[in-house]
């Protein structure tokens, strides 16, 4: 995640992280029910979601998609 937000060209993409302990309505809102869940938007259109999964190559498609 790090190097990937500090690649130029995913520099228009904005990573947030959200406590999945203290953040429930937020979670619930974005039908989130796992920890370790990566959300990719376009705008406020949910565009891909990766769930735990530490696949490099498929973490950088869900940056790919939020671009």
């Amino acid at each position: 995640m790090d190097r990937l937000s500090s690649d130029p060209q995913f520099k228009d993409v904005k990573v947030f992280v959200v406590d999945y302990d203290s953040s429930k309505e937020l979670l619930k809102q974005w039908k989130v029910s796992q920890r370790a869940t990566l959300l990719a938007f376009k705008g406020k259109a949910e565009t891909t979601r990766l769930v735990y999964d530490a696949d490099a190559d498929k973490i950088r498609r869900v940056f790919e998609a939020a671009r």
